[in-house]
């Protein structure tokens, strides 16, 4: 019996397919989840995290005594110069901050806030901090998990559950030792006052961009907001970097001396810090931002409504992205028909993701209710650029602003092109035959007949876009469309009074019949057997502007024939420019 016994033993262990030891083939998938476990999305710390604490034989008193845990590797930490034990605390204090474990320390209990400040003081010491051993390599895993710690840290000890950063810690009692918090650097563009709430960026999911622009670096990405203005009604942010600059190192810890500064850094401001001669980068996310101000409906339903109504509850006017940035170019961006700005946000967070741009050039958003005649709303373009200028840089000191670039789509396209040419009496002498002189007009009609028939190219202008233009009018403007737009449209009382009286001008000097059916809307504008826009067509563009064509056709056509269903590429085409893209 005895040797039955131990041959079926010996079969069953033969049998075994698994062994104490040995790897399962599950994936690559499962397998980085493994290998990139921490506490950022475990409960559980890292595994050279919890090598650190075999080589001390601290695993059990990790889970026993977390207080007492943190004491004694702090004490290792001290006399021993391997920057990896720092990791360690630093991952071992933010998990025990994130999971609320109760830690006392001299019968004082030491709350979450208490704990993620160790956690981002530790990650900075090991990341920056003075040692024996050298920093870590950047090809390291450790070091991008310690960068993370100190950004999730940050965050945590100084945003949860409160809407203004807590510059007021002062003295803060650690695990080991105590530090000092004190107010840093705020170069964003207001007053931290001035906002109402400062939000990790990475507690925002978002959608509808095709692609989220994060710089990588240190500190906590922010979305700064803002309350509704008078000159703004709903609310708008800012991108920011929160940065806590440690002085000091473990032992200075352990005495109390060692003291942080809690700074605000705006990414358009400065893209890194210097500490102890290094350029040390600052994590950015600036998509997060973008998305969050046009998480309002009211954005996204103002281009309908304004050329349905010619009102809207934005006054028209220049709105730049970014607060006033002096030394960057301002790239003008102009919407087309039955549009507003928040469609530009595909490419603003595009051009956004290339840090030549960001460095070279800032961004100015055009708004205006396109169901106004082309003319009306040219010049008040034109006013508006002038109005910006003079905000922006009142002393002409900026040269950057002289070097304006403006890039315009379909009917924002033909407002562009009044900025970028000199028309002389060219639109007079079409429609009339004659000369301004020669129309005899009062002195208030020659005024009026001026204001909205010359126009002179912007001098801070130098380069300007066209975008799927119609210089030659849209065939879509045929006369049935135009009868229903004007049913459709709702011209303001200054609009309405100003066309009248052009109107009573124009039939004095028996002008084409086809202009005198009424007030014109932006559709009579762009028709194509519109005079005006025939003899814009004709007029070269100001020989110290340099003007560029971006035209779209359907994939099955080529130009010259072709269209994209509103413009034809024989209308986009402009001869003289610079170049032309033609877009399938």
């Amino acid at each position: 019996m005895n040797r039955c016994f131990v041959f079926a033993l010996l079969l069953a262990c033969g049998c075994s397919t698994t062994t104490p030891v040995g790897v399962n083939r599950l994936g690559v998938g499962q397998s980085y989840e493994q290998i990139n476990r921490c506490a950022l999305n475990a409960r559980s710390c890292s595994d050279p995290t919890l090598a650190v604490l075999q080589r001390y034989s601290l695993a059990e008193r990790y889970s026993r005594d977390p207080a007492a845990c943190v004491r004694e590797l702090h004490a290792i930490a001290c006399r021993d110069d391997r920057r990896d034990t720092l990791l360690a605390l630093s991952e071992i204090c933010y998990n025990f901050g994130k999971r609320g474990v109760k830690v006392k320390v001299n019968g004082e209990r030491i709350s979450a806030t208490s704990m993620h400040i160790a956690s981002s003081v530790y990650a900075y010491l090991y990341l920056l901090g003075p040692g024996a051993e050298p920093p870590p390599s950047p090809f390291d895993g450790q070091f991008r998990i310690a960068c993370d710690l100190y950004k999730r840290s940050l965050a945590l000890a100084f945003l949860e559950r409160r809407k203004q950063p807590k510059f007021d810690l002062q003295r803060v009692v650690l695990p080991v030792g105590t530090i000092r918090i004190e107010r840093g650097v705020s170069d964003i563009a207001v007053s931290t006052n001035a906002y109402e709430a400062f939000t990790p960026a990475d507690e925002f999911l978002v959608r509808g961009l095709s692609v989220r622009n994060r710089g990588g670096g240190l500190g906590a990405p922010l979305v700064a907001s803002r309350k509704s203005r008078m000159d703004f009604p709903v609310g708008d942010a800012s991108a920011a970097t929160l940065f806590l600059q440690v002085t000091g190192g473990l032992r200075d810890l352990s005495e109390g001396t060692c003291t942080g500064s809690l700074s605000i850094y705006s990414p358009l401001v400065r893209h890194d810090v210097e500490i102890d001669g290094r350029r040390i980068p600052l994590e950015t996310d600036m998509t997060a931002q973008l998305a969050y101000v046009l998480e309002n409906p009211l954005l996204w339903s103002l281009g309908l409504k304004m050329f349905r109504l010619g009102q809207m509850p934005f006054p028209p006017g220049i709105y730049p992205v970014h607060p006033y940035e002096p030394g960057k170019v301002p790239v003008v961006l102009v919407h087309g028909t039955m549009s507003s700005p928040v469609w530009w946000a595909e490419m603003l967070n595009t051009l956004a993701a290339d840090p030549r741009v960001r460095e070279h050039f800032q961004f100015w958003l055009y708004l205006y209710d396109s169901g106004k005649p082309i003319v009306y709303s040219a010049r008040s373009f034109q006013e508006a650029l002038d109005a910006a200028v003079k905000k922006s840089d009142p002393a002409g000191r900026d040269a950057a602003l002289s070097n304006m670039v403006v890039i315009g789509h379909s009917q924002g396209g033909l407002l562009t092109r009044f900025v970028s040419m000199d028309t002389g009496e060219e639109i007079i002498r079409t429609l009339t035959g004659k000369s301004l002189d020669a129309l005899k007009l009062a002195p208030k009609e020659r005024d009026l007949v001026s204001r909205y028939a010359i126009f002179k190219p912007v001098p801070q202008v130098r380069r300007v876009v066209f975008i799927s233009t119609p210089h030659r009018g849209s065939f879509l403007a045929g006369s049935l469309a135009r009868s229903l737009a004007r049913r459709f449209i709702h011209l303001p009382q200054d609009v309405l009074k100003t066309g009248t009286d052009l109107l009573q001008i124009t039939q004095r000097v028996k002008l084409p019949g086809t202009l005198i059916d009424g007030v014109p809307t932006s559709i009579d504008s762009m028709a194509p057997d519109n005079p005006m826009l025939i003899a814009l067509s004709r007029l070269p563009t100001a020989p110290d502007i340099t003007a560029h064509s971006i035209i779209s056709v359907k994939p099955d056509m080529q130009p010259p024939d072709g269209d994209d269903g509103v413009v034809k590429y024989t209308s986009a085409h402009l001869e003289g420019v610079a170049s032309e893209f033609v877009v399938p």
